[in-house]
């Protein structure tokens, strides 16, 4: 078979870079090797794949999964976004998550999108309502995928049955029949044609290279202390320290700038904003300078499209999900409550009360028949729950039913009692005050306690 070249113009950001592929005849192979010097040969860095990231089976064994941090805009930032996005990059490349095949990314299925975000939330975590921006990610990268593979491998020129048997490697052989069928089809070549004329009318280039419109804007707002206009954002990501190799971007700075210093507008924000007068209005549901994903309603507060208005009702959902929660475990404490007020009440009624005889100046009282208590005398604190369980030993401070403890008078058939040896520091007192709330809290100090509940330390 005679050798073949094909030509392949990689955009690079400033300019286009033209690169020729030779395809070498199978029997000429060896000698084309052999006649090469070890200097020509260039050794590539070769193919992403990640493999890290695909071991990191966090979820599975409790570990954490890497956390992504978005900005106000919806966009990804921080330490971990490269990885991140490039790993969005990987699943669009895979033809099992991906397919390469299907006619466009809206035909994509819905339960393939769904096993890609959990894949994406299996090994990163994200904020909820970015799922709509991972799709969009996941979905651009594969139509650059597929227009990159049909830029190198499809020849229009060369038979369908040759072209079968070149098949790109990160492509199923399968998924590559499909795509040559439908690239020879008219209605594939009409397309191709419109979006070629489309690309043509494209003359600025941005030089950033890989670092993000939302990268770059939030280091700018830390640098200059405000959110850059979309003119300073120009002027930042088409220039390289005010020098750029572009005539049509320089000549819309200097007209941005001729405006700016003409007109007496303090602010330049909004859809009529200086950048607009001169680039021109931008497209439905597209916002130029703040890269991808952003709307008119993030950037600006306008009505909000299908995407703004979901990730907007997922910040409601977490908001009312955080407000749930915290009112559920004011529940369980009011519960918790409840229930000891409850065992203490059982406890009061099924002992029997012993008779209280209080003196002049209740100091001296008889709990029943057969013993006197006094204050200073010692006694045995019983449990709430458990009458036969003693919790705490002690002396009896005051009997008076007018006496306060915690800012409360003791009332009837109750008593102060100075705690000197907490037995079982985690038993909640029947009357907390303030912060004190067990009885190990409690040493050194005085609680009300029932009568029914303490005894003489001997008994």
């Amino acid at each position: 078979m005679p050798p073949h070249t094909r030509r392949h113009v990689r955009n690079t950001g400033c300019r286009d870079q033209i690169e020729v592929e030779t395809d070498v005849p199978t029997n000429t192979i060896e000698n084309y090797v052999a006649g090469r010097s070890n200097e020509e040969q260039k050794r590539k860095r070769g193919p992403t794949f990640m493999c890290s990231i695909w071991g990191y089976h966090a979820t599975q064994y409790g570990g954490e999964r890497l956390v992504v941090n978005f900005n106000k805009y919806g966009q990804p930032i921080g330490q971990n976004k490269s990885l991140f996005v490039e790993f969005l990059g990987i699943i669009a490349r895979n033809g099992k998550h991906a397919p390469i095949d299907i006619r466009s990314w809206d035909k994509m299925p819905k339960s393939l999108k769904k096993n890609m975000l959990e894949v994406v939330q299996e090994k990163f975590e994200i904020p909820r309502g970015t799922d709509v921006w991972v799709l969009q990610s996941i979905g651009k990268k594969w139509r650059n995928l597929k227009a990159d593979v049909k830029s190198r491998y499809y020849d229009p020129n060369m038979p369908t049955e040759l072209q079968l048997c070149n098949v790109p490697k990160r492509i199923l052989k399968d998924q590559w029949k499909n795509l040559l069928f439908y690239w020879s089809s008219e209605e594939s070549k009409c397309i191709s044609e419109r979006n070629k004329k489309s690309r043509s009318k494209k003359s600025l280039m941005h030089r950033t290279g890989k670092r993000s419109f939302g990268q770059v804007r939030e280091d700018q707002e830390k640098s200059i202390g405000h959110s850059p206009t979309r003119v300073e954002m120009f002027e930042r990501c088409y220039t390289k320290e005010g020098i750029t190799n572009s005539i049509e971007a320089c000549e819309a700075l200097e007209k941005m700038k001729e405006i700016r210093s003409q007109t007496s507008q303090t602010e330049d924000f909004g859809r009529d904003d200086i950048f607009s007068k001169v680039l021109g209005n931008d497209k439905v549901g597209r916002v130029r300078m703040y890269g991808f994903g952003v709307t008119p309603y993030v950037a600006w507060g306008e009505i909000p499209n299908r995407s703004s208005a979901y990730r907007v009702i997922e910040d409601y959902k977490e908001a009312f999900e955080k407000i749930e929660k915290q009112v559920q475990e004011q529940g369980e404490v009011i519960a918790k409550m409840k229930l000891d007020m409850q065992s203490t009440q059982q406890a009061t009624n099924t002992t029997p009360l012993r008779a209280t005889q209080y003196s002049q100046n209740g100091d001296v009282c008889s709990f029943n028949n057969n013993a006197h208590i006094q204050v200073g005398t010692k006694v045995a604190v019983k449990s709430v729950v458990d009458s036969a369980k003693t919790v705490a030993i002690g002396y009896i401070q005051s009997m008076d039913p007018t006496h306060r403890v915690g800012n409360y008078p003791l009332g009837p058939n109750w008593c102060s009692v100075h705690i000197n040896i907490p037995l079982n520091w985690e038993e909640h007192l029947i009357r907390p005050h303030s912060t004190l709330t067990t009885i190990g809290q409690a040493i050194g100090t005085y609680v009300a306690w029932p009568q029914a509940l303490v005894v003489r330390e001997d008994d």
